[in-house]
């Protein structure tokens, strides 16, 4: 099986089609649980006896991270249904449906950059942690849910969040580009440093 054949293949060529779904908001959550599901890879090598204690703090991570995957993937599914919805309402004209419909809409690229900041900023720690073999592992895991986060902040500003939602997202983004910053900076290791 080759990746063009894979799902992800599919989901690609749906994303590329001219229809509204699945649309950039989708795209964030596949691109973050990519992000989570490659910082739980280089997580998973930091385990075994050779790495003592550290080994059972470095498969707590690979398990949140396997969590957030599963949860982004839910969150795309989520975001088209909330996108069908709210332009269901706004055919509809009832304005508590349309209300309850841009609530949701706004809900699901909040949640997901929640996610992209806290399991962003969970790898930014273990940058100088993990097994050095894996650091650009985990630095394509910080890029990857950098990138989804900010996206998710796009999706989140069309749909017109509240003063409150931008500060907390304010706060979220701030942890992306500490994380991103740190990414940046660590050094992969020569061969034979190791």
């Amino acid at each position: 099986m080759t990746f063009s054949d894979d799902p992800i293949g599919s989901f690609a060529a749906a994303l590329a089609a001219r229809s509204p779904s699945p649309g950039g908001g989708a795209a964030a959550a596949v691109g973050a649980a990519l992000g989570a599901a490659a910082g739980a890879m280089a997580a998973r090598y930091t385990t075994g006896p050779k790495w003592g204690a550290l080994g059972a703090q470095a498969q707590a991570l690979a398990e949140s991270l396997d969590a957030t995957a599963r949860t982004c993937l839910a969150l795309a599914d989520q975001d088209a249904q909330a996108f069908a919805a709210l332009g269901a309402a706004r055919k509809a004209k009832d304005a508590q449906v349309i209300e309850n419909a841009e609530e949701r809409a706004q809900a699901v690229p909040a949640e997901l950059l929640a996610q992209c900041a806290l399991q962003a900023s969970a790898l930014h720690a273990f940058l100088d942690l993990g097994n050095p073999l894996l650091l650009s592992d985990v630095k394509v895991g910080i890029h990857l849910l950098a990138g989804a986060g900010r996206a998710a902040w796009q999706t989140l500003l069309v749909n017109q969040p509240s003063i409150a939602q931008q500060r907390i997202a304010a706060a979220h983004l701030n942890a992306l580009d500490q994380a991103e910053a740190a990414a940046l900076r660590a050094v992969l290791p020569r061969p034979g440093e190791t």
